[in-house]
């Protein structure tokens, strides 16, 4: 896709292309006008995506290496959603170290690394930049579900505090915290907790993953340029 004077459609990079609200994000930037790169540890972007790749987000190496090829096939990005997470419905005391630092590895470090391997290259090509990393209202009101509560929570600092150290450098770093979404990763909350999460949604329902893509779409896009280190709720007012 080009834009109508003929210059290259600017590259995005959706980490976590292949789930629920990935998908929909992808589908969210292509139509905005981007070349979006879908990336996850399976197949299965939205068929709107114009690259897909295979990596394993929990591994820094992996992270660094997978930029470099973006940069080398598709050009250098100017957009990142950092949407790859990992969840599990797991009581804090069933907890293992392994456990713990893979849900550490992919939902936070995924997102400090691709940040970081981004923000090397536009800082040495002198370009602007943004990122929307999606965080969890689990990150701000807590989870039973210890980890996954924690990561996000994680996100939502650091999402703060690469606002502030990326701004001089024009890349904008922003966050979507969604509340309860209808996706494959929500289904797996246990049934009566999701009930009465349910019950505590002023807007009576959940959410659809279009509305968080739309979010980000808003994020990434030029009406947000004085936008930055801000979280975006989108949750039907559950707090």
């Amino acid at each position: 896709m080009s834009t109508t004077r003929g210059t290259p459609s600017p590259v995005a990079v959706v980490t976590g292309g292949a789930g629920g609200i990935g998908r929909a994000v992808t589908a969210a930037l292509a139509d905005a006008g981007h070349r979006v790169v879908s990336v996850d540890r399976t197949a299965g972007a939205d068929p709107a995506a114009h690259a897909e790749l295979v990596a394993d987000l929990g591994d820094p190496e992996a992270v660094t290496a997978l930029f470099r090829r973006i940069e080398q096939e598709h050009g250098l990005p100017e957009s990142l959603v950092n949407n790859a997470g990992i969840y599990e419905a797991r009581d804090f005391l069933d907890y293992t170290p392994e456990d713990y630092r893979r849900v550490l590895d992919v939902n936070v470090g995924a997102a400090f690394f691709a940040t970081q391997a981004l923000a090397r290259a536009l800082i040495a090509a002198d370009r602007p930049g943004s990122v929307v990393n999606i965080a969890s209202i689990s990150g701000q009101s807590g989870s039973p579900d210890t980890a996954y509560g924690a990561s996000k929570g994680a996100v939502i600092a650091l999402t703060h505090s690469l606002g502030r150290s990326l701004a001089p450098h024009g890349i904008r770093v922003n966050a979507v915290s969604p509340g309860l979404i209808d996706t494959p990763m929500a289904a797996r909350i246990p049934a009566q907790r999701a009930a009465e999460y349910r019950a505590r949604i002023p807007l009576g329902r959940f959410g659809a993953a279009a509305e968080v893509a739309s979010a980000v779409r808003y994020l990434t896009g030029a009406d947000a340029h004085y936008v930055t280190a801000s979280v975006l709720d989108v949750n039907g007012g559950l707090h």
